[in-house]
């Protein structure tokens, strides 16, 4: 039963980073599309990813809108403590 219960942690962790990882690239891809031309944007993607790093605290500082930055950097933190709970849930005693 703690196996099953720590896997569904840790799936729901894996799901959390991946789904704030994801949706923080499309919403980078956004403000470097607006920033730049757009063939520099989809060349971005594949050589500068620096880019995608960087475009959180641009689009802080420059549009005053940190929610990028809070979708991109903090949205691990749930899933890291879901991970968390999950590996104190599977320790053996």
């Amino acid at each position: 039963m703690r196996k099953i219960l720590s896997m569904i942690f840790f799936i729901a962790g894996g799901l959390s980073i991946a789904a704030a990882g994801l949706y923080g690239c499309f919403l980078s891809f956004q403000v470097v599309f607006s920033v730049f031309p757009a063939w520099f944007a989809y060349l971005s993607l594949l050589f500068f990813p620096f880019v995608y790093g960087i475009a959180p605290f641009y689009a802080g500082l420059a549009y005053g809108d940190w929610t990028l930055f809070f979708i991109s950097y903090l949205g691990v933190i749930p899933g890291g403590i879901l991970f968390y709970l999950g590996s104190i849930i599977s320790e053996d005693n």
